[in-house]
């Protein structure tokens, strides 16, 4: 092994791989030849993470290994915490180990199984994402993962949400320069609302010298300051049937975002019309219906009614299309109504929800 050739990109991480990259003149590489040993610094790195883990996992005391490590101990702690994943998804694990995932990707993983009230469930997840982890990229392993704990755990994941929604607020934090930082803590739907609101709004800006960021900043500024003017925003959310007809409470999935809980997504859907779907036997969508269908006022309020915690709202389509529903809002400047937060799920009945 003495060439950074593609073939070698496969290799697990070993001696040789580590001797042949402490040996290379960095500058004088081609752009191939950089991007493999970019590709394997990260396999090295990641092994070095699994053994760093393996280590805490199977130590108690932490005050000579901080001490050693230069680390605070209450950070060797959190990592130690983190540790296991060691027992708890270690195909995973494996996975890091041999370079395959970095721990980032890892640790996205295991702060959403953590919820998960037992290790049989976490195990049910484990099995989903170990065939797609090395080739997901960390937003979309987090996606997934999020996902699939709902599946998992439908319930628990509705109580989650809602406990989430309490902890929504504003903070503000100085920053050097003269410069300071406002974030918002919202539930999902409004959040994507309110984020496409200002996108919209971007659009009707002049052609100047100000990149996206600066127009979107100073574009939040005018609203929040009334000096804008009213406009609509829609945003889109699959359903599945099965969930609109209470037999599952398989999560929604709001475009841009990911999943949102059943009742929720059940709750968009009766707020607007609905467009069919079709299938394939993958769960791509094939076709779309051009007819679009409201709900009626008795089928809104029929959305408020849960069978054993199930969303019973009545279905428009058969259960092989997928509704498209698109519910009105209120416009932009009205306060926003209450709604609950997030929940991910599979395709069967989209809803549009303008605002």
């Amino acid at each position: 092994m003495k060439e950074l050739t593609l073939d070698i990109e496969n290799k697990e991480p070993c001696g040789a791989l580590f001797d042949l990259l402490a040996r290379v003149d960095i500058p004088g590489l081609s752009d191939q030849e950089k991007v493999t040993a970019y590709i394997l610094a990260g396999k090295i790195a990641a092994f070095g993470h699994a053994i760093q883990l393996e280590v805490l996992h199977h130590v108690d005391d932490l005050t000579e290994l901080a001490m050693a490590g230069h680390e605070p101990e209450r950070a060797l702690g959190q990592r130690k915490e983190f540790s296991r994943v060691v027992e708890t998804l270690p195909r995973l694990f494996a996975q890091l180990r041999r370079g395959e995932i970095d721990q980032r990707r890892l640790e996205v993983v295991d702060e959403r199984v953590g919820h998960l009230p037992d290790q049989a469930l976490i195990t049910q997840v484990e099995d989903s994402l170990v065939e797609v982890a090395p080739g997901l990229n960390r937003s979309q392993l987090a996606r997934q993962t999020t996902k699939l704990v709902a599946l998992a755990d439908p319930d628990g994941h509705d109580q989650r949400c809602h406990k989430a929604k309490l902890e929504r607020r504003v903070e503000f934090t100085p920053l050097p320069d003269g410069m300071a930082q406002l974030k918002a803590i919202l539930p999902a739907v409004d959040a994507r609302m309110a984020y496409d609101l200002l996108n919209a709004d971007v659009t009707d800006l002049p052609k100047d010298d100000r990149t996206t960021d600066q127009k979107r900043a100073d574009a939040f500024l005018d609203r929040f300051l009334a000096n804008t003017k009213d406009r609509q925003v829609q945003v889109h959310v699959t359903i599945p049937i099965e969930t609109l007809i209470g037999l599952t409470k398989e999560p929604g999935l709001l475009d841009g975002y990911g999943p949102i809980p059943a009742e929720l997504a059940c709750e968009l859907a009766m707020q607007g019309p609905w467009r069919g779907i079709l299938l394939d036997q993958y769960r791509h969508a094939i076709a779309m219906s051009t007819a679009k269908y409201r709900p009626t006022a008795p089928m809104r309020e029929m959305v408020k009614v849960h069978d054993g915690g199930l969303c019973t709202a009545p279905a428009a389509p058969a259960p092989s299309a997928n509704s498209t529903t698109s519910s009105p809002g209120p416009k932009a400047k009205r306060k926003p109504p209450n709604s609950r937060a997030c929940a991910p799920g599979t395709t069967t009945a989209n809803t549009t929800t303008t605002r």
